[in-house]
């Protein structure tokens, strides 16, 4: 499973941000996306604001003799029109310049800012970030279509998110809650909508919130196919909340359409999202199945 913490997959999208990977030779123990060293908890960026895109021991590079690898960066930024706003070759021109050794590399930053002049008055874009091997073929493209925080306003970040424990197939992300675990499968068993298959997403033993907290939360979810592609659901998500009023926790089970039973021979990506109110809870989880 390609996850925050362990990026087999060929390709896939990250929980948190959505930003979606397509892994052609170089690939990373983990990425994130940081904002004066915080976890970016959404796709909502500042702008006039430096935004670094984190690495961990990022692999697939051609190593010289010497066991140097050199790496590029581009930076792409759109528009909603998709107008090019922004394109920068090579990032890593002054940081990188000589290289770096093998047994030095614990991460890479990409680093950019996105002026509130570039923007145009446009309230939001897409970034494509492209990390690639200046002595060979293999790359690393990123996609993230991201809305613009306004003055002062009070972002989405965090340095304590963590992952929840799940089995495998599964990356799911909580910041300002506790989980115990989540289980993950496939329900083809549901009557609401005879046609279509679910994933079932047991959250158990949510601590930090309450029945009320959770069911006045925002949540969302998406779906894509094999190529990342997004698949519009009309169907609706299904939802079980259980609380336990002695110890305050919750236990939430959620029923998220995905594909017409007869499609079980194609993989889908499935993704939920659940933010408190007041933006500093989220439940955000990311499903191959």
């Amino acid at each position: 499973m390609f996850s925050n913490n362990s990026f087999a997959q060929k390709n896939g999208v990250l929980p948190l941000t959505g930003m979606k990977f397509f892994n052609e030779g170089i690939a990373a123990n983990s990425i994130d996306i940081k904002i004066d060293g915080a976890q970016l908890l959404s796709n909502r960026l500042p702008l006039n604001k430096e935004i670094e895109i984190s690495l961990q021991q990022p692999n697939g590079f051609t190593k010289d003799n010497s066991q140097t690898m050199f790496a590029g960066a581009e930076v792409i930024i759109l528009s909603p029109r998709g107008e090019v706003l922004l394109n920068n070759p090579n990032t890593f021109l002054t940081s990188y310049s000589k290289g770096f050794h093998v047994k030095d590399l614990n991460a890479l930053s990409i680093k950019f800012g996105i002026g509130t002049d570039l923007m145009k008055g446009n309230l939001g874009g897409v970034i494509k970030v492209r990390l690639y091997d200046l002595k060979g073929k293999n790359q690393l493209r990123l996609e993230i279509p991201v809305s613009f925080a306004r003055p002062g306003e009070l972002l989405q970040v965090s340095k304590t998110a963590k992952t929840i424990k799940a089995n495998t197939g599964v990356n799911g992300i909580i910041n300002g809650l506790q989980a115990k675990d989540m289980q993950v499968n496939v329900d083809t068993t549901i009557k609401v909508a005879p046609k279509m298959a679910y994933t079932s997403m047991d959250i158990s033993n949510i601590e930090g919130s309450s029945l009320s907290e959770i069911f006045s939360g925002k949540e969302t979810f998406w779906v894509y196919d094999s190529d990342l592609n997004e698949v519009k659901i009309t169907d609706i998500l299904l939802k079980k909340v259980k609380g336990a009023m002695e110890n305050n926790t919750v236990n939430c089970t959620l029923k998220i359409p995905y594909r017409l039973k007869t499609n079980n021979n194609k993989l889908y990506t499935v993704r939920y999202r659940w933010e408190s109110p007041d933006k500093r809870q989220v439940i955000d989880v990311v499903v191959k199945n």
